[in-house]
């Protein structure tokens, strides 16, 4: 029986999890053992609530046994019994009082699953969820400024590619931390040596000259859109041009390279 209990558990939990955003947020961080017991808590949880409400009921029908006895007492000789089939009716070697509780679990834990997952159909209530899962998230937390403020960020990958773009989603809208999205404004990589950035490519002056916006056709500027696994990125930054453009002048020069002085 424990095994059926165990299941009963994890399946409440998982349900729970996959439909609730900021469970399965979490979920989403957490690996191994600390997924599987995150995932047990919360149907230990519905456990114990379906347990709660079915011996509410149990002792509801045991007051009215014992409220409709004492009035009946006078007139009756029989003993008026409305509780105690749920503990002498046994099925499998178990009461049905056992078995109710199991039952009431799964309700309430598709109960709550499903009114959770329509809950996120309210904008206001989606995004607020969203926020607060954000603000947990470092990478996550600067992304939602980015896209509050309007701002560029500056992504540099392990092998020193650079690009500096817009977010295209929030990853966790969309419940996906495993990648990141973005709309390439300029490309270029850090040089491997002194590791200051290069300009390459200006993805920006291509979408003037052919049109290209949001809804154009046939490209709109979102066929351009990197997806990026998170694996590969070495770090992320906003990123400021006006800014950027007078970098050079708080920064220490370059010393020249060996070839460069000799070829002088």
């Amino acid at each position: 029986m424990g095994p059926l209990i165990l299941m009963v558990v994890l399946v409440c939990g998982f349900w729970y999890t996959q439909n609730h955003y900021q469970s399965r947020i979490k979920l989403a961080r957490s690996d191994g053992w600390n997924a599987y017991f995150y995932v047990a808590m919360h149907g230990l949880k519905l456990a114990v609530q379906g347990v709660a409400v079915v011996f509410i009921f149990f002792l509801l029908l045991l007051l009215i046994t014992f409220i409709v006895n004492h009035i009946l007492f006078f007139w009756v000789i029989f003993d008026f019994d409305l509780y105690s089939w749920m503990t002498e009716i046994k099925i499998m070697s178990y009461p049905l009082f056992f078995w109710l509780s199991l039952l009431m679990a799964g309700v309430m834990a598709w109960a709550q699953g499903h009114n959770a997952k329509l809950a996120l159909e309210d904008n206001e209530k989606r995004q607020l969820a969203y926020r607060e899962m954000a603000a947990q998230d470092g990478i996550e937390a600067l992304l939602l400024q980015a896209i509050d403020e309007d701002k560029l960020i500056f992504v540099t990958l392990k092998s020193r590619k650079v690009y500096i773009g817009y977010v295209a989603a929030p990853r966790m809208e969309h419940h996906e931390t495993q990648h990141l999205a973005i709309i390439p404004y300029i490309s270029g990589y850090r040089d491997k040596d002194t590791l200051r950035y290069h300009e390459q490519h200006r993805y920006f002056e291509l979408y003037l000259s052919k049109n290209i916006d949001g809804v154009s056709v046939p490209l709109n500027i979102m066929h351009f859109r990197h997806v990026i696994p998170m694996e590969q990125i070495e770090g992320v930054s906003l990123f400021d041009t006006e800014t950027y453009e007078s970098f050079d002048d708080f920064s220490t020069p370059v010393p020249p390279k060996d070839d460069d002085t000799a070829s002088a």
